[in-house]
């Protein structure tokens, strides 16, 4: 006698990395974005290894696929550009940040996140061998006025990274003497193992 589909052992979701309309229906996305509208969340003057922008934390026991980090400049800097990198770590570390409200993008149906995300985070230095780069870029701008192109896609192309459970990602920014303010929106899916 045929086995009915029902017997079959549940698969995850990587066949539907690229579907995200999936992912949102099933309560599997979440999303950051500033703590207040119109307040920009504001990087570093010099890259340092123990600040980061923003930092997210997979403390849960799903996998962490990053969506999207969409970042827009607010104002100028002095020096022409913005730098940016991106790390993930294998296992986490952290000391301190504000946190901010992790939101799943599905209001009636989800999980309670286990990424905890945090702005203007400080984190001891990093273990030899822990973290990676994954990406990372340059915003050029005129020093007196706002670049057209002044938007930031930090992350990889989706589904090209993930941060295992218990290990972290880090963004970094930073402009020669004034750390770039920003606008920002970073969404994630966190799948089960």
């Amino acid at each position: 006698m045929a086995k009915s589909s029902l017997d079959k052992m549940p698969v995850p979701l990587v066949r539907d990395y690229g579907d995200l309309m999936t992912l949102v229906f099933e309560g599997k996305v979440y999303h950051v974005t500033n703590p207040t509208v119109g307040t920009p969340v504001v990087g570093q003057t010099s890259y340092a290894a123990t600040l980061a922008t923003i930092t997210l934390r997979n403390l849960g026991d799903r996998l962490m696929i990053p969506l999207y980090a969409k970042f827009v400049q607010s104002g100028t800097v002095a020096g022409g550009r913005i730098i940016y990198n991106v790390q993930v770590l294998e296992s986490d570390q952290f000391t301190s940040g504000t946190a901010l409200t992790v939101k799943n993008s599905n209001w009636r149906f989800g999980d309670t996140p286990g990424v905890l995300a945090y702005h203007t985070a400080t984190i001891p230095t990093l273990t030899t061998g822990n973290a990676r780069l994954v990406t990372s870029g340059e915003i050029f701008q005129t020093v007196s006025a706002a670049n057209a192109d002044n938007t930031l896609d930090a992350f990889a192309p989706m589904g090209s990274v993930a941060v295992r459970p218990k290990g972290g990602l880090n963004i970094y920014t930073n402009a020669a003497t004034t750390g770039p303010g920003w606008s920002f929106n970073i969404a994630w899916a966190e799948i089960d193992v």
